[in-house]
């Protein structure tokens, strides 16, 4: 049987969709150039989910460790500013939720591995307006009929490279290293943000795990400090001063990742039967920690389309679903993606005036209430993204 929708990619946002789509009986297939079991050896990499995604994860069942963040502090190293926020503060039992990525992964891996074709990718679409379906070519030969492909395959999207979409890229000159740590913080339910001339530098509690770390960190470096540096070198070099803002020994508990910070989107989601979702559409700076919950949000909005639109007429108009889907996400991605870029250029620059524009923008938005329950609804999810 030919599935309804096929999704190019076996990572979180193509296996969430398709397991959503199943719970409402419509069947799909994932396709997955890598390897059916890849073995998943070491967490480092973390996610940090607000609470509308843990909600949709949740409905499905979904069972993995995770950390709560009770508590947030974003401060400027090299000035006074400063903004808390407290889950109390909305009314929640967290402001959002960190999980290690491999888990996540993995648990999605497993749910979704018999309804994915593994050590292959799409080589070809091909649409005919008189028909109800598209003619999709995988490399291993095999023909699908799809009424819609739905591209889940991170930047560099095959599905957009094959529908030839317009792709707009931002290199942000800077580079992200992470790993996971241990620390005492004032408790272990608080993430912490510091902005300074030494980068932008986040940390965070990890999921509980047996002689693991405590925290997991994600810092933000302009590359014209970071090429003067081995990565070893950099570290024993600038970790002390965050140490001493936060009083507490940092101990690197893991290997070392690091990756070029850009941005990319593309001017259109759509080109006729094929669609962008969360990483393939668009990419924005970790700085706040939105990317994959704007992937889930992408995701939410594409299954509640197709599920609305089957469940009515056991059909599916690609053109109204799939232009009704664009619609209700383009706008809010590329305004995240512009207020992302703003808020980089404020914080990496060391112009004096710019230093202060910031601290009294940090504290003005600390001290006026409503300002301030409207970023945290926002960062936790509450406000549906």
């Amino acid at each position: 049987m030919d599935p309804v929708v096929v999704i190019s990619g076996g990572g979180i946002i193509g296996n969430y969709i398709s397991s959503r789509l199943k719970l409402n009986s419509i069947q799909s297939i994932v396709v997955e150039k890598e390897l059916r079991n890849i073995e998943y050896k070491h967490n480092i990499r973390t996610l940090t989910l607000n609470s509308f995604s843990k909600k949709l994860l949740d409905e499905l069942d979904i069972k993995i460790k995770y950390a709560e963040i009770k508590k947030m502090r974003v401060f400027d190293g090299e000035g006074s500013g400063k903004i808390n926020f407290s889950s109390d503060q909305i009314q929640e039992d967290a402001l959002s939720y960190v999980v290690f990525f491999n888990d996540l992964q993995k648990k999605l891996q497993e749910i979704e591995n018999e309804r994915t074709v593994y050590e292959t990718y799409i080589k070809d679409i091909k649409e005919n307006d008189s028909e109800n379906f598209c003619e999709v070519l995988l490399s291993n030969n095999k023909l699908l009929n799809a009424m819609v492909v739905a591209g889940c395959d991170g930047r560099n999207s095959n599905v957009a490279k094959i529908a030839k979409l317009d792709e707009i890229k931002q290199n942000y000159d800077q580079t992200a290293i992470t790993f996971t740590a241990n620390a005492k913080l004032e408790d272990n339910h608080t993430a912490i943000q510091i902005f300074s001339d030494k980068g932008i530098f986040a940390i965070m509690p990890c999921p509980a795990e047996k002689n693991g770390p405590t925290h997991t960190i994600v810092w933000s470096i302009d590359d014209e400090i970071l090429d003067k540096y081995e990565a070893n070198q950099f570290l024993k070099d600038y970790l002390g001063y965050f140490e001493k803002k936060l009083g507490t020994k940092i101990t690197i508990h893991s290997e070392v990742l690091s990756f070029k910070l850009s941005s990319h989107s593309f001017k259109n989601y759509v080109a006729g039967r094929k669609v962008l979702i969360g990483d393939a559409a668009h990419s924005i700076h970790p700085l706040a920690g939105q990317g994959i919950n704007l992937g889930f949000a992408d995701a939410d909005a594409f299954c509640e389309e197709i599920i609305a639109e089957y469940e009515r007429t056991a059909n599916v108009n690609h053109k109204k679903v799939l232009k009704r889907y664009e619609v209700r996400r383009k706008t809010f991605n590329e305004l995240m993606l512009r207020s992302m870029q703003i808020f980089v250029e404020i914080f990496k620059s060391e112009n004096l005036y710019m230093r202060l524009l910031r601290n009294i923008g940090l504290s003005s938005v600390n001290e006026t209430s409503f300002l301030k329950r409207f970023f945290i609804n926002h960062a936790s999810g509450k406000n549906k993204i």
